[in-house]
């Protein structure tokens, strides 16, 4: 039965049970079951990432492209910017550091600071096509044997 208690006009039920009854302490999940259902949720967010990145190098592909004609603006530049700096945050978070590295190199070549006509399109270009490799043999991180010359390449991509 609900215990009332009447107080300064108001009344306030308390319910029978509390919430130490209420809790179960019965089987519950294990601590593996939850690790395999959170795994799965994990591949498929990482899947969804990856199918992401298509769209990601098309995208930089067609804004360096109008660079490279000379019919590229601030607006191209932006593009780029913007498409680095989501492989960058998204990279890590997805299991994908080495993509987070080469999204790090994007924004750090299309900074807002530079003139569109002083940004150095080969370096993104390299950056690009990097990131085209990374994407096509699934290479996550540098414990893959082919990430080394990706690393070093990345390494030596950086303006002097």
């Amino acid at each position: 039965m609900t215990k009332i208690v009447k107080m300064e006009g108001y009344e306030i039920h308390h319910p029978v049970s509390d919430l130490k009854q209420k809790a179960s302490k019965g089987e519950g999940l294990s601590l593996k079951e939850i690790e395999k259902r959170v795994a799965k949720k994990m591949d498929a967010l990482e899947a969804e990432f990856l199918k992401e990145i298509p769209p990601v190098i098309e995208a930089i592909e067609d804004a360096l492209s109008r660079l490279e004609k000379g019919e590229g603006s601030t607006i191209e530049q932006k593009e780029i910017f913007r498409q680095g700096h989501d492989l960058k945050g998204m990279g890590g978070s997805f299991g994908y550091p080495i993509m987070g590295t080469i999204g790090s190199g994007i924004c750090e070549l299309t900074r807002e600071e530079f003139e569109t006509k002083n940004l150095m399109l080969p370096l993104i270009r390299v950056h690009l096509d990097l990131l085209i490799y990374v994407n096509a043999n699934r290479i996550k991180d540098d414990t893959d044997p082919k990430a080394a010359p990706i690393i070093a390449a990345i390494e030596n991509a950086k303006a002097r």
